[in-house]
């Protein structure tokens, strides 16, 4: 480590050591610092001094900004800007910061906003001649923002621009906007966009400075910036500027959290770095050892005690060593917003995530990929289909020499209004020329709703599909479609189903289930991911995992994923920073790729548990949906090898039980009337661990067992129940199954013997008797088995029953008015024909009351209201509600909390 130490403090210091001729201290890289402070300056107007309102389509003249003593991120006062309606922006005047040819220039401000639904508050900069003309190419907009609460502290926004051309006098202009959607989005409809729009918000700027930076470009010897666990990360830093003497720079490492990790900065010689040319320095710099994860290394750079700014760059180290990953055809990575220029790594990126299956836009807004570089888009295919990776080609937008054509409307819905001649030779030759490589295509951008919204978009598929049928036999060509619309009319060939976040994970099978069976139409899905601002990393991440396992459990075939990288253009280049849903992904494809479902595996209360296996060998996804992490203790069969990872790739091993011969030991335990050996201890919690090389047989067992019928009438009678469980194993198997009953249950028979040839199921009848007064709910009944075969093994299951009616629903709900508790209890009739009932409420030590539910009509609902008057409200008191039967013997029970 003191080794490494020396290395990235000499590194550091390449950049930092002052040379011969080194600027003055006084020397300040400062051009502009505007606080606002403007009264102490003698002005009294509401606007700050040298800023004027832009006038334009969408900005009301009504609409202003001002000075504001209200809030203020230093000092007293801020720049104010509220919205009515329409866009606002204020611009800096033309010629007051001149700036220096070849030099490179950091604008930033600090900005706080209400609550925005749409309005984004921006920062601009741009270069002018010495007449305020905007030079072409120099324009720069920082990340539109918008807080997410009220509580939302001041966020930074920053731009950086060079000044290029040596031969011309130029200034920089700033602007600073509250801006409506209609200004910042784009979008491929033109004038027939429609935006929503924020009629009221307001923005605070605060703190906006003017610096004269170095040119900082981070970057790495690794595509994607992705190492494995056996790489060397190395950090390039190329720093330029007119002179660098004054520089100073630390390197500050933070993890996915926000975290610092690592920090250093010194001065030691100048000898690290490599001077191409004057003013120009190169450093190839050491990472620290780090926990697999994803970080971010920014450079900071300072100039005598002034911030600079700082430079990131994202990256990720793998948990594994350098290896290759089976693809698997079901994933695929949806990269239709990628440019061209940036394809050229997805032959190196793609292996690392394991997906078989690539989306790329071969027509969009940026042009068609046959007249950018056909011969680079032929050998991409042809490494592609090298690596086992199936591209689909998709035709998102029209090119702009076809939007030419057809009005300048680059939105695929004018191919409804245009002529055969104006797009069929262009498509025929795409579709041919790269038949051989290329049998999946899709028409128009994963989540659009144009197919939804514009009718005319299905017939610009009818002509586009028969086109493609010209060609070639059953053309496989996508039509993208929310989930959230019933699909109707004409199936295409092919539905891309567009997921949102708001769909949750288990209710997945439910939107696929429409398609599924239909013969000749393929069904693809698109997973969306939360918003990570919005939910947080961990409930990102997790719910993404949850999605790819629901839908692999419901037998989705194609599952389309993000992109893992934040992909933008910087100047001319193309910047793809890796997410953190990069490692997610990974571990997902690595893990349970080319692996079968083979069911749901009951293992604990509240804990989700998903078997599936590949070349025999079982894997384990679970997590608690109960939602916190608890050590629990688990009846699991393990392998030679057992491994738990997490969704981030690191692996562990299981410990197993001491004794080899622990199915042994329970057997001869049973024998005895003891109760079998607990099993392993495991921490399961919201996020999904990977359990690896488990007894598939014994899971599969596991997962079989169940009973015909899972919910059991509330009633005060004996009910009758079949327990079935499957033999997965290749030889004949026998045993005892004990089942043990929630208290004051009786089950009869309690234990049963059986014996079982391979594939054959045990089937066996059972009565169940409950308390009369049993809380409705779901129920556990444990069964522990002891099995012997070829070795004998015991586990544990809690068989799961539902107790309730079946054709009646309640809802209660208990709320404190003062002394009193008021309860609201809502009944529904879900049968077919009328009911009666008695509806009572009871609170501790107070009469019961009771209310007539009669002849409540099938669908309808009636709802009962009573009230307990000065009573004793104690912290944890609950109301137990419920129904009781007039005529019958059946009765609901229930308890809710007082809120």
């Amino acid at each position: 480590m003191r080794l490494f130490s020396v290395l990235i403090l000499g590194s550091i210091a390449a950049l930092s050591t002052p040379a011969r001729g080194a600027a003055p201290a006084a020397v300040t890289r400062v051009l502009r610092a505007i606080d606002f402070e403007e009264r102490r300056l003698g002005n009294s107007e509401e606007l700050p001094m040298h800023w004027k309102k832009l006038d334009g389509e969408g900005m009301p003249h009504y609409v202003n900004g001002r000075l504001d003593a209200g809030r203020a991120h230093s000092g007293q006062y801020s720049f104010r800007f509220d919205l009515n309606g329409g866009s606002l922006v204020y611009r800096y005047a033309p010629g007051k910061i001149r700036v220096q040819p070849g030099a490179h220039y950091r604008v930033e401000c600090l900005v706080r906003t209400t609550v925005l639904p749409n309005a984004r508050a921006r920062l601009s900069a741009m270069l002018t001649d010495a007449d305020g003309h905007v030079l072409s190419g120099t324009t720069r907009h920082s990340e539109p923002y918008a807080a997410l609460r009220e509580q939302d502290d001041w966020q930074r926004l920053s731009v950086e621009l060079s000044a290029d051309d040596p031969g011309q006098e130029a200034f920089l202009v700033i602007e600073l906007g509250l801006l409506q959607p209609a200004m910042f989005t784009p979008t491929v409809l033109g004038d027939r966009a429609i935006f929503p729009q924020d009629i009221r918000g307001t923005a605070w700027f605060d703190d906006v400075s003017v610096c004269q930076v170095p040119r900082v470009e981070l970057s790495t010897e690794r595509p994607g910036n992705i190492f494995y666990r056996d790489d060397i990360p190395r950090l390039l830093i190329d720093v330029n500027d007119r002179s660098t003497d004054d520089l100073a720079a630390q390197l500050v490492i933070r993890d996915a959290d926000g975290r610092t990790v690592y920090q250093r900065s010194g001065a030691l010689d100048d000898s690290a770095a490599q001077t191409p040319s004057p003013g120009r320095k190169k450093v190839s710099l050491l990472l620290p050892e780090l926990v697999p994860g994803w970080y971010e290394a920014a450079l900071v750079m300072t100039s005598q005690g002034q911030s600079l700014g700082e430079q990131a760059l994202d990256l990720v180290l793998l948990a594994e060593p350098r290896e290759a990953i089976a693809p698997d055809g079901r994933f695929g990575i949806i990269a239709t917003d990628l440019p061209f220029e940036g394809w050229s790594e997805l032959p190196e990126i793609l292996p690392v995530l394991g997906a078989g299956r690539v989306k790329l836009s071969v027509w969009s807004e940026a042009g068609d990929v046959q007249n950018v570089d056909p011969a680079a888009f032929d050998q991409l295919l042809e490494r592609l289909g090298e690596l086992g990776i199936t591209p689909t080609a998709c035709l998102s937008a029209l090119p702009p020499e076809l939007a030419d054509k057809l009005g300048g409307d680059s939105s695929l819905v004018a191919l409804s209004r245009a002529e055969k001649t104006d797009w069929q030779q262009k498509l025929s030759f795409l579709i041919s020329r790269h038949a051989n490589h290329l049998d999946r295509w899709q028409l128009g951008r994963d989540g659009t709703d144009a197919f939804v919204t514009q009718p005319a978009m299905r017939e610009v598929y009818r002509k586009v599909y028969r086109q493609f049928s010209a060609l070639m036999d059953s053309p496989d060509l996508a039509m993208p479609w929310p989930a959230w619309y019933e699909m109707d009319g004409e199936l295409p060939a092919t539905v891309a189903l567009a997921v949102p976040p708001s769909v949750l994970p288990e209710q997945l099978p439910l939107y696929m289930q429409d398609l599924r069976g239909r013969q000749g139409h393929n069904l693809s899905l698109s997973l969306q991911p939360l918003d990570r601002r919005r939910y947080g990393r961990q409930r990102q991440l997790r719910d993404l995992a949850q999605r790819v396992v629901y839908a692999l459990a419901a037998d989705a075939r194609r599952i389309d994923l993000p992109l893992p990288f934040a992909v933008k253009r910087k100047d001319d280049q193309i910047v793809k920073q890796p997410d953190e849903m990069l490692l997610v992904i990974r571990t997902l494809i690595a893990t349970l790729g080319n692996a079968e479902f083979r069911g749901r595996v009951p293992i604990a209360e509240d804990v989700e548990a998903f078997l599936f296996e590949r070349a025999g060998t079982g894997i384990l996804v679970a997590w608690d949906r109960g939602g916190s992490a608890k050590v629990r203790r688990l009846q699991l069969n393990l392998g030679k090898r057992p491994m738990r990872i997490d969704l981030f790739g690191n692996a562990a091993a299981l410990v197993r039980p001491l004794a080899s011969h622990a199915g042994a030991d329970a057997m001869a335990a049973g024998a005895r009337g003891e109760k079998p050996p607990e099993g392993i201890e495991i921490e399961i919690g919201p996020m999904p661990i990977f359990l690896v090389d488990i007894d598939a047989q014994a899971a599969q067992l596991r997962a079989s067992v169940a009973f015909d019928r899972p919910l059991i009438e509330s009633s005060f009678q004996a009910h009758t129940r079949r327990l079935r469980f499957i033999n997965p194993y290749a030889t004949a198997i026998g045993g005892t199954v004990k089942l043990i009953p929630p208290a004051g249950w009786s089950l009869s028979p309690s234990v049963q013997t059986f014996t079982l040839n391979p594939g054959e199921k045990f089937d066996r009848e059972l009565t169940i008797q409950f308390p009369y007064n049993n809380l409705a709910g779901p129920k556990a009944i444990t069964a522990e088995f002891l099995v012997q075969g070829e070795r004998n093994i015991a586990f544990t299951v809690p068989v799961m029953l539902n107790l309730g009616l079946s054709d009646v629903g309640m809802q209660t709900l208990a709320l404190r008015d003062g002394n009193d508790v008021v309860v609201q209890q809502m009944i529904t009739n879900y049968g077919d024909h009328p009911i009666d009932y008695t509806a009572f409420a009871i609170y501790p030590n107070q009469a019961r009351q009771e209310r007539l539910v009669t002849k409540l009509g099938p669908g309808h609902t009636t709802i009962k209201r009573y009230r307990f008057s000065g009573v004793s409200i104690a912290a944890g008191t609950a109301v137990r509600t419920g129904l009781k039967e007039l005529v019958g013997t059946r009765i609901l029970n229930d308890e809710v909390p007082i809120q």
